[in-house]
């Protein structure tokens, strides 16, 4: 990378190095059978560099330096306009745990045996059901350098556990799947809790119900709030939007804008956890962020680029990839649990519904807010039981009116993604109709 460097010291006032290397595994089952066991590895570096307030980047997985210095020169008559300085060498502070080798050392075997007698268990209760299932792991080492004496290494890991369950009668076809992930090897007991847990549902979900009236209760499962609610309401959070005055959150800080049971906070110092990380991806120390505090808005997630133009400082929320310049991201985010548990929530509603995944997730205009989808899992609560599935059952509705009035929030939790910590939560200010 020497020519690399010598050219941006020449021609640059700033400069920055990002490399990675990366193995991957993959081990998995779909139709109930072996499909495949894949390996494959990646290299490559980002150069990003400033001149004049305009910034230039670049990528390549080709380590024919000439040709990159040439190409990048000519890219420079391009830049984006930043007034960003990249950061200085500091002592890193933090030490999270984001790295495990265990997995590495397993048999090909290990996991094979592992998916198929997770499988076998669903299909003890639904024979004719069709499982996919599947182990992914992957290791990587990623360096930073910049101008300004800036340098890290970062060694990373990361394992994560698939399932699921299709069943099919006459026109009727359901699916149904869990997920985990983590830094280390996941526990048999936990992957044994997540099939067996699939396997309720799949057994609950067999009765169809007719879909509730509106104006029903609603309570959101941690993966159907996140689904939902969450994720269109996150991208008024993101740094990009609120730099571009697209957010409805824009100089709205301190603000009292939801529940105050509501407190969301972004962690990347969470040990274990394949989001967490010690610094972002420009070299900036990571921090606890605290997004919602008791309904008031308190900060967006910024990188260097978005806090510059926002006139505030970063959060050391930058993500990045070798083919992609930097973008603020959330890593861990967790919403603070309540003082119900989840039976009792269920036990006091005599209709409604609790809704699980969506179908076209994501439709509407997140910027304001707004959400539209089809529940593809959903579940009728009667006389505070669970008693069936809903079909043909569409939910709607604004993810800011959502949070303004909340009903209960669980004690419980679960992890969503291995990115995710949130609780059940239960809102009236949601549309059903079927």
């Amino acid at each position: 990378m020497e020519k690399i460097e010598n050219l941006l010291k020449d021609q640059f006032e700033q400069h920055e190095i990002y490399e990675e290397e990366n193995e991957y595994k993959s081990v998995s089952f779909e139709s109930n059978k072996l499909k495949e066991i894949s390996i494959k590895q990646s290299k490559g570096f980002a150069v990003r560099a400033i001149k004049d307030s305009g910034l230039t980047f670049s990528s390549s997985s080709n380590y024919d330096l000439e040709k990159f210095n040439s190409n990048f020169l000519e890219l420079s008559e391009y830049p984006t306009k930043t007034n960003i300085k990249f950061p200085k060498k500091n002592i890193q502070k933090n030490n999270v745990k984001i790295y495990s080798e265990d997995e590495f050392l397993l048999e090909n075997n290990f996991f094979i045996d592992k998916l198929d007698r997770n499988i076998k268990e669903i299909l003890k209760r639904f024979p004719e059901a069709l499982c996919d299932a599947e182990f992914d792991l992957g290791k990587g080492n990623s360096f930073i350098k910049n101008s300004n004496g800036l340098s890290l290494q970062s060694k990373e890991s990361g394992i994560s556990f698939f399932i699921s369950a299709q069943t099919i009668n006459g026109n009727d076809m359901l699916n149904i799947y869990s997920y985990a992930s983590s830094v280390k090897n996941i526990d048999d007991i936990f992957i044994d809790k997540l099939t067996k847990k699939l396997i309720e549902n799949l057994s609950i979900a067999q009765n169809i119900k007719e879909s509730p009236k509106k104006g029903c209760p609603v309570i959101f499962t941690p993966h159907g709030l996140y689904q939902t609610i969450l994720s269109p309401l996150l991208v008024s959070f993101n740094g990009t939007n609120l730099s571009k005055n697209l957010s409805k959150l824009c100089n709205k800080e301190n603000e009292k804008i939801f529940d105050k049971k509501i407190t969301i906070k972004d962690n990347p110092l969470i040990d274990f956890s394949p989001s967490s990380r010690n610094f972002d991806g420009e070299g900036v120390s990571s921090q606890i962020n605290t997004l919602i505090e008791k309904g008031k808005f308190i900060s967006g997630l910024f990188d260097l680029k978005t806090a510059n133009e926002y006139k505030c400082e970063t959060t050391g929320s930058a993500v990045r990839s070798i083919h992609s310049n930097t973008f603020p991201s959330t890593s861990n985010l967790i919403m603070d649990g309540g003082d119900s548990h989840i039976d009792k929530m269920i036990a006091q509603i005599d209709e409604g519904i609790l809704v699980d995944h969506l179908l076209g997730a994501g439709q509407g205009n997140e910027l304001s807010g707004d959400f539209s989808a089809n529940i593809s899992l959903g579940y009728k609560i009667e006389k505070g039981k669970l008693v069936g599935r809903v079909k043909n059952t569409m939910i709607s509705g604004n993810s800011f009116k959502a949070l303004s009035n909340v009903d209960n929030i669980s004690i419980e939790n679960e992890n969503v993604y291995g990115s995710l910590q949130l609780p059940f939560l239960q809102t009236s200010n949601v549309e059903i109709s079927s």
